[in-house]
């Protein structure tokens, strides 16, 4: 969770700066990111104490080739603000504005690809607990980048933080015990199936995907998938089990919660996990593979630690920390592997098994070893 990701003694020395550029995308498109709120209007928020309607934050990631490039915030200002308190409470002396400062590339095209005229496969992304959709966006724009059509979700009281465009924020709760992720994966599973909802209404996708006004055919509807980091990976995998909308999915080293662990899926799914989890530490795994009966796949990411999943690893490498400090990170939350290493090795892995949901097509990543990622290993598969 990220009330506990820095939880660790030691201070960032870090000197201002108007910007910190982040890692440009790898992929043949550049990516249009837009920000809308949704409201379930047939949903009463469980955790609103004036029982208000299931309100939830989203950002869509569009691929586009043309237009010019600019570079754009990577945190609205109060959430910006907020991650600088959060961060300073947890031990760090960060420079006033540090959140602020970062920033990523960003297509201002109004026009889709001409290569979107088949339509760009929907992917549904979730968060971890505790985790805003935002510290993600650098991976997630990498993967558009590729030809998807990317929305991420944040769960409000879920997350740290949502800022929704009239500038109100929700700040998140606690979740700890088994009951309260139970509770939390229910809803997180009703906030995905009522996004590809809205993702499928002529009206509603309109405000998610700007872009589709003067595109009507620019998404691809009939092969969505859906995937997510921690209890995103979990709420990916019960997602699927009670919505058949469905093409595949993808579990970022989570736990498994819900009654998927129990009964599986027939449906393409990949277990992806940090260096020390598999199916032999984690029983949710276990009997979920051998419940499942579609294609299924098993990685293991080697140098790699839970918050690895994430953009976290290319925050931290963009401040100006000791080395001592960056060690201590390495060790507790992101690994050794590298930041752009792990960016570009998730992409990869990523993206392979989306086209295989969306077009039926596979690839060396997902059947052997590779010589150009070793490492990834592949701890089990059947097809």
């Amino acid at each position: 969770m990220m009330r506990t990701i820095l939880c660790v003694a030691f201070l960032v020395c870090l000197g201002h700066s108007s910007t910190i550029p982040l890692p440009p995308s790898t992929g043949p498109c550049n990516v249009r990111l837009h920000a809308s709120e949704l409201v379930d209007a047939s949903r009463t928020d469980p955790y609103d104490p004036k029982r208000g309607k299931r309100a939830i934050m989203v950002t869509s990631f569009t691929p586009t080739a043309c237009g010019s490039v600019s570079s754009a915030s990577y945190f609205p200002n109060a959430t910006a603000t907020f991650e600088d308190e959060f961060f300073q409470a947890m031990g760090l002396a960060l420079a006033p504005g540090t959140f602020k400062s970062f920033h990523i590339e960003t297509q201002l095209s109004q026009q889709p690809s001409s290569a979107s005229r088949g339509g760009y496969p929907v992917v549904l992304f979730s968060p971890a607990a505790g985790m805003s959709r935002l510290v993600y966006t650098v991976l997630l724009q990498d993967i558009a980048s590729y030809g998807f059509a990317v929305v991420s979700v944040d769960h409000p009281h879920d997350a740290n933080i949502v800022e929704f465009p009239d500038g109100r924020t929700v700040i998140g709760t606690n979740i700890s015990t088994n009951a309260q992720y139970l509770a939390a994966l229910n809803v997180r599973v009703k906030d995905m199936s009522f996004l590809l909802d809205q993702i499928q209404n002529d009206s509603a996708v309109k405000e998610i995907f700007p872009l589709s006004k003067a595109s009507p055919n620019l998404l691809s509807l009939h092969r969505a998938s859906i995937f997510g980091h921690s209890l995103g990976g979990a709420t990916a995998a019960q997602t699927m089990f009670v919505d058949d909308r469905f093409a595949g999915g993808i579990n970022l080293d989570g736990q498994l919660w819900g009654s998927v662990v129990d009964k599986g899926l027939a449906k393409p799914f990949v277990l992806f996990g940090n260096s020390n989890h598999t199916q032999a530490t984690d029983p949710s795994w276990s009997k979920f593979w051998s419940k499942s009966r579609g294609w299924k796949l098993e990685l293991k990411l080697a140098q790699s630690k839970h918050y690895t999943f994430s953009d976290f690893p290319v925050l931290v490498d963009a401040l100006s920390i000791s080395e001592e400090a960056r060690q201590v990170v390495q060790t507790e939350r992101t690994g050794t592997i590298g930041a752009v290493r792990a960016k570009n090795v998730i992409t990869s892995y990523v993206t392979a098994a989306l086209k295989y949901f969306a077009y039926g097509t596979s690839c060396d990543l997902l059947s052997g070893p590779s010589a150009s990622f070793p490492d990834v290993s592949i701890v089990a598969s059947k097809s």
